[in-house]
């Protein structure tokens, strides 16, 4: 007994020191397939351009590593191939350094080449090829896409690095369209729903300005939109947080500014029989940042109720606004009315899931906001004290 004890734990000994053997082997020859950082060029950003003869136009922006920040990246263009592989492969003539793709952090996309070509068939090298990170973002911009991405930022950032970081303000300011990234495009793309993207002007600088709606059915651009479409799209889908509500006093005609502290949005769908209806339901908190009418007690209830009333016409108007675009202009669903017909009434989806967009454009929809005013900024004397 004590002799099959003493075999089995010399056993266990030796077993831990292969394992042990194994580990610092693997550590000591490193990774079979590793390559040296400095010999490698790594894509930052990728802007696509066409030509006059409808060729494609890439320019890519290599981040360069080296000790000082002193020319750490450069942006290098092919011109005139028919496809991104065999332009992506032209770099070979001009960078020595071998492209590393798996970090892209932004594509930009020319408002000409989205015009020409189906959206997936300019993303799919990007996602079947290069397998860069789904989180890479997407935009379209209003004319040269290559002028863009060599437009350093206002805080000296490298281009595709300011654009990643400015496309987050979105959470800021609800006339920039929330931000898409090449896997929820992806997603977007296989389900044949309709999408917006983020759209930059290069003017004095890279600047949003509005949003690109592309069509779920034909994967091709539909329609531009402009500043005031987007605030309404963006409250519907609940993306107003930290923006703000400009409304008029009816009695003064002077301005109110509130701050959007908090909110959220319902879709809700109403059957009957074959009548379908939606509303839509918007709950938001809001505090008065800033005022020009004189003379009123911000602590009586009548004003409460009076800023109250403006805000929530206001952002009732904004959001019917959107959706006479989105119904009657685009007959396009970019906000998921037609995801909520399916989750509640998947029979009557099926009736008319292949007709959605005529379907879509005749539905009534009640918009319904409710505003809760948190703060004023008033004070009574005895707080003041």
């Amino acid at each position: 007994m004590l002799s099959y004890i003493f075999l089995f734990r010399r056993t266990l000994w030796a077993q831990k020191c292969f394992a042990a053997w194994i580990a610092c082997a693997a550590l000591l020859t490193g990774c079979w397939d590793s390559r040296e950082i400095d010999n490698l060029s790594i894509i930052q950003g990728v802007a696509i351009d066409t030509d006059q003869q409808d060729m494609l136009e890439l320019t890519y922006q290599h981040l360069i590593a080296q000790k000082s920040r002193k020319n750490m990246y450069s942006n290098v263009t092919t011109f005139n191939k028919d496809s991104i592989q065999s332009a992506s492969r032209e770099q070979a003539k001009q960078v020595s350094r071998a492209p590393l793709y798996s970090f892209i952090r932004l594509i930009l996309i020319s408002d000409q080449a989205i015009q020409k070509t189906r959206i997936d068939q300019l993303l799919d090298t990007f996602t079947r090829s290069y397998k860069p990170s789904r989180k890479s973002l997407v935009m379209i911009v209003k004319g040269n896409a290559k002028e863009a991405l060599n437009k350093i930022g206002k805080h000296k950032e490298i281009p595709s690095i300011d654009l990643e970081a400015l496309a987050k303000n979105s959470d800021f300011n609800s006339k920039i369209p929330y931000r898409i990234t090449l896997g929820e495009m992806s997603t977007h793309i296989s389900q044949g729903a309709d999408f917006l993207i983020q759209c930059l002007e290069s003017n004095d600088g890279n600047h949003f300005s509005g949003a690109a709606l592309v069509s779920g059915k034909t994967k091709k651009f539909a329609y531009w939109l402009d500043d005031e479409d987007v605030i309404g799209i963006n409250w519907m889908l609940g993306k107003t947080k930290g923006s703000i509500i400009k409304v008029e006093d009816p009695k003064t005609k002077q301005h109110m500014v509130f701050e959007v502290e908090d909110a959220h949005s319902k879709l809700i769908p109403h059957l009957n029989g074959q009548d379908l209806s939606f509303t839509v339901r918007i709950k938001t908190d809001i505090k008065l940042n800033e005022n020009s009418v004189t003379s009123v007690d911000f602590l009586k209830e009548s004003f409460i109720r009076t800023a109250k009333e403006a805000a929530q016409d206001e952002i009732k108007q904004t959001i019917s606004q959107s959706l006479n675009t989105l119904q009657k202009e685009m007959r396009a669903d970019v906000v998921g009315f037609g995801t909520k017909v399916k989750v509640n009434y998947p029979a009557y989806w099926d009736r008319v899931k292949e007709n959605w967009q005529n379907t879509f454009s005749q539905i009534p929809i009640d918009v319904q906001a409710e505003v809760q005013i948190k703060r004023t900024g008033a004070y009574t004397k005895g707080e003041e004290e």
